[in-house]
């Protein structure tokens, strides 16, 4: 499904309002998603795990390309 990025931003207080909404391992901004989503009506819990691993595969790919590249100048370097 397609989704679309938004970007905005808040004051203290509400910053301080979500923090106290988050979940364990939940980032602030996953936090105002699902916060958003629950008010629509959207959310669904399936959705925030499946969200929760792509993070995860993200980071590990993001953690091989940075070896690959490591060793890609290692190797033109001789």
């Amino acid at each position: 499904m397609p989704s679309k990025a938004f970007s905005f931003r808040l004051p203290d207080a509400a910053v301080q309002a979500l923090s106290a909404l988050q979940l364990e391992d939940e980032t602030l901004n996953q936090t105002a998603q699902r916060v958003i989503m629950e008010h629509l009506g959207v959310y669904t819990k399936s959705s925030t795990i499946v969200d929760r691993r792509l993070e995860v595969v993200e980071a590990a790919l993001t953690e091989v390309r940075s070896q690959l590249e490591e060793l890609r100048g290692k190797w033109k370097a001789r």
